[in-house]
């Protein structure tokens, strides 16, 4: 039995996605098959009510160190689906990577690998490319930060552009769909600073019908979420200024905030 820590855990939640779920994980274990880069483990959350994707993880589970676990805890989720693949990594670096997305060509992965070793930061942002038939490749992405991006200005992109150390403590927000990304940037910036940019192209993100852009995301939502994440961010502030902002990780904002806001929401209905 293996019991070498790897370095990269690549940590993919996965779904039916209509129908698309595991002939695009498919596509996905192809290309780790192939990578330069060996010293890596797969871990898969799986929020599918049907065996597919189950089905292929044992099809390729002698091909690279595979991690397969059905999820039955929030399904329809992706952050806690990613989440519970994130709590089940090993590896010394976190490689998101939704099952719809890919690595681009053969040595991804050691490209990443070595822009990691000959940098000093604890998480990357990198660039990428755009499909919507995983054939051909369009529009460019070259990743940036600003100090904003919780409130909504995605100027990294998806999930998958991005990797961190695995620290352990530090997940996506469960009560988000339309900010899941944009807040996770955010808690990574103030875990471990400004992060490694990247700009050589190594993922793939593929766009489409398929996406929650396109499913789930409608205008109360969005405005919900922002007014959430700005209290939360308002609060985590304010214990920062009267020097308690190191004992409360912003993770420990969600609860709270949530909790305060149907507070003042049930005061704002008996006064009215």
């Amino acid at each position: 039995m293996d019991t070498k820590t790897p370095f990269f855990s690549i940590c993919i939640p996965t779904y039916e996605m209509k129908g698309l779920g595991a002939s695009y994980l498919r596509t996905t274990f192809e290309n780790f098959a192939s990578q330069s880069f060996t010293d890596f483990e797969v871990v898969v959350s799986d929020h599918s009510k049907d065996e597919s994707i189950k089905e292929l993880c044992l099809e390729y589970v002698n091909s690279f160190k595979l991690k397969y676990i059905k999820n039955n805890i929030n399904r329809g989720s992706s952050s806690a689906n990613i989440n519970h693949a994130i709590k089940n990594a090993t590896g010394l670096w976190i490689k998101v990577l939704f099952q719809d997305d890919y690595l681009l060509g053969t040595k991804a992965l050691e490209i990443i690998h070595d822009e990691i070793s000959r940098s000093e930061g604890a998480w990357l942002i990198g660039a990428c490319q755009h499909t919507n038939d995983g054939v051909n490749l369009f529009d460019s992405h070259f990743p940036s930060f600003h100090p904003d991006i919780h409130l909504g200005e995605n100027t990294i992109g998806a999930p998958s552009n991005i990797a961190f150390k695995n620290e352990g403590s530090i997940f996506f927000d469960n009560n988000l769909i339309w900010l899941m990304d944009c807040e996770f940037y955010k808690r990574l910036e103030l875990k471990f600073g400004a992060p490694i940019v990247f700009s050589h192209i190594c993922i793939v993100n593929r766009v489409g019908a398929h996406q929650v852009t396109h499913t789930l995301i409608h205008d109360d939502l969005v405005r919900n979420e922002l007014r959430y994440v700005k209290n939360k961010y308002k609060i985590y502030e304010y214990l920062k200024s009267i020097y308690l902002g190191k004992l409360f990780l912003i993770s420990s904002m969600d609860h709270v905030t949530i909790s305060l806001m149907k507070f003042k929401d049930r005061l704002r209905i008996f006064f009215s």
